[in-house]
């Protein structure tokens, strides 16, 4: 009994993690409904940190950056966060303008990078 108890918390503990996998994949995934909560802007960085000289076990950089998003239904907003850049990307500059994506009026706390996926 002790072993099918720990079967199904396994499967719920990882079917949770799948989920969250899934959650993290960025926009191209987004569906249609999802897409339309969010607005295209545009994020000037003000802050970046060091490229790193080794990336993990995959070749990707972890990059901390600050900035400014502007865009429709949101003032300038000032925000702070980590992305991950493969082997290859170029590493951000100070006053480069990256693409991003946010929910109105919650850029501080839903921006992302990415454009927001055409409609189907």
């Amino acid at each position: 009994m002790l072993e099918l108890v720990f079967v199904i918390v396994l499967v719920g503990v990882l079917a949770m993690l799948l989920v969250q996998w899934r959650r993290g994949q960025g926009t191209g995934d987004m569906s249609a409904d999802k897409a339309a909560q969010f607005v295209q802007g545009m994020l000037t960085v003000t802050g970046v940190s060091d490229r790193p000289k080794d990336g993990d076990k995959n070749g990707d950089r972890f990059c901390t950056l600050s900035g400014t998003i502007t865009g429709p239904q949101t003032a300038p907003t000032e925000v702070y966060g980590t992305i991950t850049l493969g082997a290859l990307a170029p590493w951000p500059q100070l006053g480069t303008d990256m693409p991003v994506i946010y929910k109105p009026g919650k850029a501080e706390t839903t921006w992302r990078l990415g454009t927001v996926p055409p409609p189907a």
